[in-house]
């Protein structure tokens, strides 16, 4: 498309994933039968996806590979291929993103009720106000890479993101706990779709390779993260396990140069047209 449309997708997806959660707690409030919860969203989201899929874009319309130095195209027949050395920061941050991802997930409403004092109906809120925040992070963050390039939002996201967990690892109480978790929830919702965009654009030939194995490890950094936090909460303080997450994602800082975009990327102040690419399949342009 010749501009920023990942972290739009993902933003569906953080609304896929509240409206689904929903769906589960109304299955469970009514104690609904798995067959009667899941076949209506089965006949109604598999046509769906069907007619959606006329509107594809066909990938062979992409931008052109952009030789590496030496003269060789990453991903092409006789290219670099996708190399784990230039993939390997994406990697890390991919990984680190997901360690405060899955702290979160797995260890926000502990943290809450344990640490800060909180109710047990109080302790389920941050995780659906971090969803939220992941959602209306997302909605707009597209704008931002478009207008400021996608290495300044990540660098901000990952400021956000350690903003939040030291808010978190300080709190006083809950409410200011759920502050940070919001925070967090702002933060990391930019990082990952950007990762994904990155290694799109880092590997112009064989940015599906490149996404597929850069994909493994958000895995890494999910079946990672929740036993580390626990582990050190269990050995140390759950406060100060709450520091390893912000100090891996202020390391997305200095692989922030990985996402600045190339000479024919966008989100630098000069987007290429749309035309260019829908053109470019049927006239050679």
């Amino acid at each position: 498309y010749g501009r920023s449309i990942m972290l739009g997708f993902h933003a569906a997806y953080s609304l896929g994933g509240i409206i689904g959660a929903s769906l589960a707690w109304a299955g469970a409030h009514w104690d609904l039968a798995l067959f009667v919860s899941y076949l209506p969203v089965v006949v109604v989201l598999l046509p769906a996806a069907l007619v959606g899929s006329r509107w594809y874009v066909d990938g062979g319309g992409g931008p052109a590979a952009v030789p590496a130095p030496g003269g060789e195209v990453p991903g092409e027949p006789g290219g670099a291929g996708v190399g784990l050395k230039l993939l390997l920061p994406l990697c890390l941050v991919m990984a680190f993103a997901y360690i405060g991802d899955s702290t979160v997930s797995n260890w926000s409403a502990k943290y809450l009720q344990d640490v800060l004092g909180s109710s047990e109906q109080l302790a389920t809120v941050p995780y659906n106000v971090y969803m939220v925040t992941t959602l209306l992070g997302r909605a707009v963050g597209d704008f931002g890479v478009r207008r400021f390039g996608a290495a300044a939002v990540v660098r901000v996201g990952a400021l956000v993101a350690a903003v939040g967990f030291a808010v978190v690892a300080g709190a006083p109480g809950a409410w200011v706990g759920m502050l940070g978790f919001t925070f967090v929830g702002f933060g990391l919702c930019v990082i990952v779709p950007q990762t994904f965009a990155a290694a799109g654009r880092l590997f112009p030939g064989a940015a599906d390779a490149a996404v597929a194995r850069l994909n493994i490890f958000n895995y890494v950094g999910f079946l990672v993260g929740s036993p580390l936090v626990g582990a050190l909460g269990d050995a140390w303080s759950y406060r100060g396990a709450m520091l390893v997450p912000m100090v891996l994602v202020l390391v997305t800082l200095l692989y922030a140069r990985s996402f600045a975009s190339g000479p024919a990327g966008y989100g630098d102040g000069h987007e290429r047209p749309r035309t260019a690419d829908v053109g470019r399949g049927s006239n050679g342009l």
